[in-house]
């Protein structure tokens, strides 16, 4: 029996107005399965070292196109899109719905120490019941130690709690950690799947 629905942050909870990164990707000519690798690759030593999010994320983009001129417009891609991340603020209702209905509520995400305070800012950290924050913990999605610490805290098995997350990556061991998976494409198809596996209706 499912009790809690845990969200990943970046691309589920905090989107993008724009494809952003799509634009990037094309630009550094690459693929979204090869920036994940890269960014899966360091993200655990990035996260311990308190490094902050733009500045790794400029150095994975620097891994595949290194020059003066990429930095300077991958830069400038990162100046541009300040401010076109928002809350899902339809997600968000879905979220209250289902605290509403009994549903423990996670938040699980490979950030900086930041997070919190962006959480803070958003509005929304007083929708999870647990927060778990890798740089916080020292451990990254997909790696099981960091389900196993998410798992403690919600005081759940792991075959009672749902996992949200946009990356296939940060997924790819739920079989054989045991949580539910969903891949976030968008709201709607969202909705569905999760209504199916919990057999209600959001």
């Amino acid at each position: 029996m499912i009790k809690a629905i845990v969200f990943d942050y970046g691309g589920v909870l905090k989107i993008n107005t724009e494809d952003s990164l799509g634009e990037l990707l094309n630009y550094l000519e690459t693929t979204r399965e090869d920036w994940d690798k890269e960014w899966f690759l360091g993200n655990k030593e990035a996260n311990n070292s308190g490094k902050p999010y733009a500045d790794y994320f400029l150095e994975v983009c620097l891994k595949f196109k290194n020059s003066e001129e990429s930095k300077k417009h991958i830069l400038d891609s990162l100046e541009k899109n300040k401010g076109k991340h928002i809350v899902n603020s339809e997600l968000v209702e879905i979220i209250k719905k289902l605290k509403d209905n009994g549903y423990k509520i996670g938040l699980l995400s490979n950030y900086g120490v930041e997070l919190r305070d962006k959480l803070q800012k958003d509005g929304i950290y007083d929708l999870f019941d647990t927060i778990i924050i890798s740089a916080e913990v020292q451990q990254v999605k997909p790696d099981p130690e960091i389900f196993k610490i998410l798992f403690e805290n919600l005081n759940l098995n792991p075959e009672e709690v749902v996992f949200v997350d946009d990356t296939p990556k940060s997924l790819e061991n739920s079989e054989s950690i045991g949580y539910f998976p969903i891949l976030y494409k968008n709201n709607e198809s969202f909705k569905i799947e999760l209504e199916k596996i919990l057999n209600i209706t959001l």
